[in-house]
């Protein structure tokens, strides 16, 4: 794991990844375009794992052609207490925690982090420093996320928002990644962000009216096709893009029931890695369909349990205009080196 789960976050943060050496010269990418920007490979990271520009240059040098820093807020805000991250087997009605890896099984992980920030004054430079490490045929997508406020409301929300996301802009950011995938938190019974359709169009109208960048939504699971295709069509108007599947939310318990993040809000967490891939591409696929339809064309950017070569490529052959893995950044960090690897064998 390039992530130390013993430690906290802020101490990952500090120490950056543990990665391996690349095996020898990178193999050179295939090519191609994501809103218009010329890409070495459509291979990148999806928003989590980059916690700076020191995790954002260590994985672009193993050649992953995408980078996504991790979700930035309008003021600081520290992760969870430990653990935070924890192994998991997913099952329908909740994720059951196990000491951890089995062999050379895929990895599947509940994650209760919180979306922690770095001030933005600390964050800013940050990104500038990060941009400044990208290559040729690399882009750098920045993630933002509102931070509510007692006795807000939805349009104190979008403009923290559309704040973050100018400032993301102004530091050097080629797109704007607008996560939704997150807890409303005016809402009952364990509501998305991006379930609440008006809210998120209102979110991503604000941003659309500050930035000249190309806006990605990122996008958690959702209930039912039906329920995708409208709010894609509803949100289609105000960006260039959609990034999803952004974990499946999880009961996550112990194996005596109990709850294994303690703390306030913590009982749900997000479930990522190997074992979501099933379920996160069948709404990878559903979007893609939708799209064929002719009732908008948006890029799609595909995420969810893509933790092997084999996974990456048939999500591409499928009609993902690129894909970003999260998980299988961490676990295998040489990923894209294999990718690349096999595209030239099969050429």
């Amino acid at each position: 794991m390039a992530y130390r789960l013993d430690r906290s976050y802020a101490w990952n943060y500090s120490h950056g990844p543990a990665l391996p050496r690349r095996p020898g010269k990178l193999p050179a990418g295939p090519g191609g375009r994501l809103f218009d920007l010329p890409l070495d490979s459509t291979l990148g990271i999806a928003s989590g794992p980059l916690l700076n520009s020191r995790w954002v240059e260590a994985y672009a040098h193993l050649g992953f052609d995408i980078l996504t820093y991790a979700a930035v807020r309008s003021v600081a805000r520290p992760a969870h207490a430990l653990p935070n991250i924890v192994f998991v087997e997913n099952h329908e009605q909740a994720a059951v925690a196990r000491s951890g890896a089995h062999g050379n099984q895929p990895m599947t992980f509940a994650v209760s982090m919180g979306l922690p920030s770095m001030d933005p004054s600390v964050w800013r430079k940050d990104v500038r420093r990060a941009k400044d490490r990208l290559g040729r045929g690399q882009i750098l997508v920045v993630s933002v996320v509102g931070t509510p406020v007692e006795g807000g409301d939805a349009e104190a929300l979008a403009l923290d928002y559309a704040r973050c996301a100018a400032w993301a802009a102004e530091a050097g950011a080629d797109v704007i990644g607008v996560h939704l995938a997150c807890a409303n938190l005016d809402a009952a019974h364990g509501q998305m962000l991006h379930e609440n359709t008006r809210t998120s169009a209102h979110i991503l109208g604000r941003v659309r009216g500050m930035v000249d960048r190309p806006i990605v939504a990122g996008l958690g699971a959702f209930r039912s096709p039906r329920f995708l295709h409208e709010t894609m069509t509803r949100l289609a108007p105000w960006v260039h893009g959609f990034s999803l599947v952004h974990g499946i939310q999880r009961r996550v318990v112990d194996r005596e029931g109990g709850a294994v993040f303690e703390g306030k809000d913590r009982e749900v967490a997000s479930v990522v890695g190997a074992d979501t891939y099933a379920a996160c591409s069948r709404q990878v696929e559903e979007a893609i369909a939708w799209r064929k339809a002719g009732d908008w064309h948006r890029a799609i950017l595909a995420t969810g349990g893509i933790t092997s070569v084999e996974r990456a490529r048939a999500s591409l052959r499928e009609g993902a205009d690129a894909v970003l893995v999260s998980t299988g950044a961490l676990t295998d960090p040489l990923l894209a080196f294999q990718f690349r690897r096999a595209l030239q064998s099969a050429a």
